[in-house]
């Protein structure tokens, strides 16, 4: 007799594959496969999080408002058009859940961030993904692809896992001719990498506009992946059903102080962008001569390949570098991709281990 169970109404997701064996040589095991900043908080914000840690029997402010003046002062935005999230991940699922519905339809780029299919997954929507060019996002044919049915377009520029980026110019009449019923989400994770100039264009844009959001998050630039906080720019009226579909207090007060004294050190976080721009100069320059192909890549990371384009060499690049290096790199199993790896740059003697390895596998 076959047992009754719950029936589940969330479709899983087959999980990316990761290096699951011991280090063959003893090494210490270096990860360049998440995208993160190789550096430490700063003693400003590791003294925020020590003092934090002290008082960890309270809440934090549930509507995160010191962090959101801050945001807002800095950005030169509203605070009250401010809503800062677990990670700007939670608050695209809360925009999501806000407009979208089972059966509504999503539009993505071919190559969109993962987390995109994944959310249209959890809430049973249609998902479309539009060819790209080159990699690279294809503002006609988002456009063409919209229709009524449709009720969201989510957009990573620079995008996340290619690096490449939208012209700003494609991006301005993206927004210019969406229909005005369907919300945009621009997700400027890895804006910084290209200029907090280009993030206020970004966030000026979206004023404009009553179907626009801007996601940001810390864990990038600023370093605190590891303490999940984000924040998103939308319009006035969104707001209140924002705060509806959001954790109660989802961003916790630790995350909260870090933030705040990353945002007080504005200097040391364009001095850190400025090392890992120039060292992803180095690093593309040096695997070209080594053979790789290297896509121009936007923010802190990089999309590349073997001169062959072979999946299964790809593959064993993977291995080599965690076997020979200690290395951990990611791989990249979107259809089309499966020829890529991806890693962060990282510290120098990092990014030169990897080259060195690299060139080892060539020889």
């Amino acid at each position: 007799m076959t047992q009754k169970r719950p029936q589940g109404y969330i479709a899983p997701l087959a999980l990316r594959g990761r290096i699951s064996h011991a280090q063959p040589k003893g090494l210490p095991i270096i990860n360049m496969g998440f995208n993160e900043l190789p550096f430490g908080p700063s003693p400003e914000v590791a003294a925020a999080i020590d003092e934090a840690t002290r008082n960890a029997n309270f809440y934090g402010n549930p509507s995160c408002q010191a962090l959101r003046e801050e945001l807002g002062a800095r950005n030169r935005l509203n605070a009250e058009t401010i809503v800062c999230g677990n990670g700007s991940e939670e608050l695209l699922d809360v925009i999501a859940r806000n407009f979208v519905r089972a059966g509504d339809e999503i539009v993505i780029p071919e190559f969109g961030y993962i987390q995109f299919a994944i959310i249209a997954n959890r809430l049973g929507a249609l998902l479309t993904k539009v060819p790209e060019t080159d990699l690279t996002v294809d503002v006609d044919g988002l456009l063409a692809a919209i229709g009524p049915n449709t009720k969201l377009l989510f957009l990573a520029n620079p995008n996340n896992p290619t690096a490449t980026m939208l012209p700003e110019r494609d991006l301005v009449r993206l927004a210019e001719e969406m229909p005005r019923d369907v919300v945009l989400v621009i997700d400027l994770a890895y804006g910084e990498f290209v200029s907090f100039d280009y993030c206020a264009r970004v966030h000026s844009l979206a004023a404009r506009f009553e179907n626009i959001v801007v996601t940001r998050t810390f864990s990038k630039a600023y370093g605190l992946a590891g303490l999940r906080v984000g924040w998103c720019h939308a319009p006035a009226w969104m707001i209140p059903s924002l705060y509806a579909a959001r954790g109660m207090g989802s961003v916790n007060a630790v995350a909260q102080a870090a933030a705040l004294a990353s945002l007080r050190e504005p200097d040391l976080v364009q001095a850190r962008i400025g090392q890992i721009l120039a060292e992803r100069e180095r690093v593309a320059d040096e695997l070209a001569a080594l053979g790789l192909k290297c896509l121009s890549s936007h923010t802190n990371f990089m999309l590349v390949t073997t001169e062959d384009g072979d999946p299964d060499r790809a593959e064993a690049l993977v291995e080599h570098l965690f076997d020979d290096a200690g290395i951990i790199v990611n791989r990249t199993r979107e259809k089309g991709l499966e020829s890529y790896i991806r890693f962060s740059l990282s510290r120098p003697e990092h990014n030169s281990l990897l080259i060195q390895s690299v060139a080892r596998f060539q020889a």
